[in-house]
């Protein structure tokens, strides 16, 4: 079957109590099916269950990425709901600096592998397109992408599959690439489904992964470690929208190799194309 479409894989790793649990259960299903995946780790987790972490850089199959030291907001977040509006205030610059140095440190020196991905904790509409001074920070840490566009212009979910990974060019980092989080981040999802409602999260799933398969789009999947075991310690979603994305065709990839083969298109065209021509 000819490949349509990508899907991205990765965890946000962020709960000391069970991110070790969860690393070790995740990449079984992982090896199992051959699929690559990024862990983002939070600091914390990784000073906590320094094993499990080096355990899982020494599978092929995973990239390590970083989540910042303490889940600090590169920036504020005003979530309009519906129902209600909650302000989450972002970190100074010299905060957002410390933890995202601290973190790749602590990745280099337990996992023995660089550092060039993040995802921004709490997520934000259009990413970190107006904050060029986050983005300054970032890449100065070695960071080369992004996973922080993972909220619509409600600061709410969910993301329109349509908006498809782009460069930093304009504000100054053409190397640098957004990778989103597309539709509904797991935890709003299920929140929203009913946890113990797995057949219906994974319906939805299963339709906004045929949506992007169809029109030859990347999808760009959120998840965590202490919501996907909940109600599921087996990771029988996991495993589902792996099998799903596999039987449409869908190319799977961590979000280091989509970097890399985005990165290599932009060199050989000279010019910063869009992301899904990649799909």
């Amino acid at each position: 079957m000819a490949t349509r479409g990508t899907l991205l894989v990765g965890y946000d790793v962020e709960k000391t109590t069970e991110c070790a649990a969860f690393l070790e259960r995740m990449a079984d299903i992982h090896e199992e099916m051959n699929a690559p995946c990024t862990v983002f780790a939070l600091g914390s987790c990784l000073l906590a269950e320094p094993d499990a972490f080096e355990a899982a850089a020494e599978n092929p199959l995973i990239d390590m990425a970083q989540h910042t030291w303490s889940h600090i907001p590169l920036k504020t977040v005003v979530i309009e709901d519906g129902d209600t509006v909650e302000v989450i205030r972002g970190g100074s610059l010299e905060q957002i600096r410390d933890e995202v140095a601290r973190t790749s440190q602590a990745i280099e020196s337990i996992c023995g592998v660089s550092c060039c991905g993040i995802t921004g904790p709490w997520a934000y509409y259009r990413g970190l397109s107006d904050r060029p001074d986050v983005l300054e920070i970032l890449y100065d840490s070695g960071i080369r992408y992004v996973r922080s566009y993972g909220r619509n212009e409600k600061d709410f979910q969910p993301v329109s599959t349509s908006i498809q990974p782009f460069w930093y060019a304009p504000q100054g980092f053409p190397d640098m690439l957004e990778c989103m989080v597309h539709g509904w981040n797991d935890i709003y999802l299920r929140s929203k489904v009913g946890w113990s409602n797995l057949q219906g999260f994974l319906d939805q799933m299963k339709a906004d992964l045929d949506y992007a398969a169809e029109r030859g789009l990347v999808f760009s999947w959120g998840s965590h470690d202490w919501s996907s075991l909940r109600e599921d310690p087996s990771l029988s979603l996991i495993r589902g929208i792996l099998s799903h994305a596999r039987s449409l065709g869908m190319q799977v990839l961590n979000y280091r190799q989509f970097w890399a083969r985005m990165d290599a298109l932009r060199t050989r065209a000279g010019s910063n194309r869009r992301a899904s021509a990649f799909a």
